[in-house]
């Protein structure tokens, strides 16, 4: 049913990449759906920290907070050019919004080198959810193929 790959798991689905990422912190949870995006679309162990970008994403709640921040991951990906395979975030609540910064490590994509898998169309909010049940922080969400 599941692959397990370190704060993250593809779960089954019909048509598209459903995950569950996860850590002991929000943070850690929204790090390591970042990876899992990029882990949908490249081989993260051909992937280089070399280089850092600085990312900053915004919502007026943890949804579409998490939409904005994987956007703007999968945007760097696609429009930019840049694989990554590592990332830090913080996260700050401020009045009725969430505010992220971040950094994204990686280098510029060789599509052979990094073994490009699938296009990942958009991030979406169908079947979205984040949860905390015991110490553990759980973000699902679905990737159009």
């Amino acid at each position: 049913m599941v692959m397990l790959a370190g704060g993250y798991r593809f779960l089954d689905h019909m048509t598209d990449a459903f995950i569950e990422a996860y850590g002991t912190t929000l943070e850690e949870a929204f790090e390591n759906a970042a990876k899992a995006l990029c882990d949908t679309m490249i081989d993260l162990k051909t992937v280089r920290p070399k280089i850092e970008i600085i990312l900053s994403a915004k919502g007026n709640d943890l949804y579409s907070l998490l939409f904005d921040w994987l956007d703007k991951v999968m945007l760097l990906l696609v429009a930019d050019g840049i694989a990554m395979s590592q990332f830090s975030v913080k996260i700050k609540q401020h009045n009725n919004s969430y505010l992220l910064e971040g950094t994204a490590r990686g280098e510029p994509l060789e599509l052979d080198r990094h073994r490009y898998k699938v296009e990942v169309k958009a991030v979406t909010y169908h079947e979205m959810e984040i949860k905390q049940e015991k110490g553990l922080i759980t973000a699902r969400f679905l990737l159009d193929l």
